[in-house]
């Protein structure tokens, strides 16, 4: 949309100036035209014509019609029989009254019937090359507009094949790492499974351990599963937002409730700092609720024991800030780059964190939906935001109200 926008302020911006450009050239040709051009064809071909007239190229173009008429009937009269000769000399001088009434001030100086043939013929052809010079201008700016509108939508064509290869490029590797995280877990589950069903394990510990192994695989790829399914169904035509009115503080404090347990069984420490008084706001409580969630558990999962997490929110007049912020490491500038794309991760959490890549990317596109912003920012930039300064990043979600 952005693009088509400012694809229709060029466009005009270019009509206007090449109209502007069009005009001032018009102007100087008409001027050439009236103080050169007409008075030498007036000498040339109406001997003894003394008065200035000024012309435009409308008065050019009837005068050729005119002409061009007045020719026609002077052919006709060398075909017709000599009895009806006397009418197309009549239909002649119509002719050349009513464009006299047209021009008044030509209507006693000029007498195209009179004038010999040729002489006519030549005043024909000199009168297209002067109206084609007067129009020039306008046929000059009508072809380069056309180029400049065949350029650009040369360029958002090419923008949109790049921005298709970028689409199916991304794509095929979402798929491809949607194999790669499937095909670990599965492989492990087809392998125990089987060595139990052959009876290739026969002590209990050992079997109790694949069987919970299998159950921990089992609910992994359900999990993916899951959030693949989300992710989809974000993308989907047929989703929409269930927003209503709620108060953003008694969400935030619920969401951080359903985590504390798990926070604390990671050996990590929750701090939660939410004003007590309601902020209404209008949203989709399961949507943001899975936001925020999902940066938590983001939170606990990609860093150690002992990580500090917090969450926040400030309120800052037009503006509310939700911060999830941690104390753990940093996030690398080229990681940073592809965060919030789908499988967004190092090669090293691939098999390690447990996450799926994809918690990020649904939280953005769910924060987007809702006309918001999502982004991450690290120290020292975290220290525009007063009580978060001591963590070492936050993941920003900036919700523009109009109270």
């Amino acid at each position: 949309m952005h693009r088509e926008d400012s694809l229709q302020w060029f466009l005009i911006k270019k009509f206007i100036e090449i109209l502007v450009v069009v005009g001032i050239a018009e102007y100087a040709i008409n001027v050439i035209v009236n103080q050169c051009v007409i008075p030498l064809v007036l000498v040339r071909f109406f001997p003894g014509y003394v008065d200035r007239i000024t012309v435009g190229g409308f008065e050019i173009i009837l005068l050729m019609i005119a002409i061009l008429l007045i020719l026609v009937i002077s052919a006709l009269q060398l075909i017709l029989p000599a009895t009806v000769r006397d009418t197309a000399q009549f239909l002649g001088e119509q002719v050349q009254n009513g464009f006299s009434h047209l021009m008044p001030e030509l209507q006693t100086n000029l007498s195209i019937v009179q004038m010999d043939k040729q002489e006519v013929l030549l005043l024909f052809l000199i009168l297209v090359l002067v109206a084609y010079v007067i129009l020039l201008p306008y046929i000059i700016g009508a072809v380069v507009f056309a180029r400049i509108i065949m350029r650009e939508f040369k360029q958002i064509q090419r923008e949109r094949e790049e921005a298709q290869k970028e689409f199916d490029r991304k794509r095929n590797l979402m798929l491809s790492d949607i194999a790669h995280d499937l095909r670990t877990p599965m492989t492990t589950v087809s392998g125990y499974a089987k060595a139990l069903s052959d009876g290739m394990v026969t002590d209990p510990e050992r079997r109790q351990e694949y069987l919970e192994s299998i159950q921990n695989k089992s609910v992994r790829m359900n999990d993916l599963i899951n959030l693949l399914f989300e992710y989809v169904k974000l993308d989907s035509d047929g989703f929409t937002l269930d927003r209503k009115e709620l108060d953003l503080c008694e969400l935030l404090r619920e969401n951080a409730a359903l985590v504390y347990s798990d926070v604390e069984s990671a050996g990590m420490e929750l701090e939660v700092e939410i004003p007590e008084e309601k902020a209404l706001v209008s949203a989709d409580a399961v949507q943001l609720s899975r936001v925020v969630t999902n940066l938590l558990t983001n939170a606990m999962r990609h860093n150690g024991s002992g990580t500090k997490i917090g969450l926040f929110m400030i309120r800052e007049l037009d503006r509310i800030y939700i911060l999830v912020a941690d104390s753990g490491s940093f996030i690398s500038d080229e990681l940073q780059q592809k965060l919030f794309e789908p499988f967004a991760r190092g090669d090293d959490s691939r098999g390690s964190s447990g996450g799926s890549g994809l918690g990020l990317s649904i939280a953005k596109k769910i924060v987007q939906m809702h006309g918001w912003d999502l982004k991450l920012v690290q120290q020292p930039q975290i220290q525009h935001y007063a009580g978060v300064e001591r963590y070492a990043k936050a993941f920003v979600i900036t919700l523009n109200m109009n109270f």
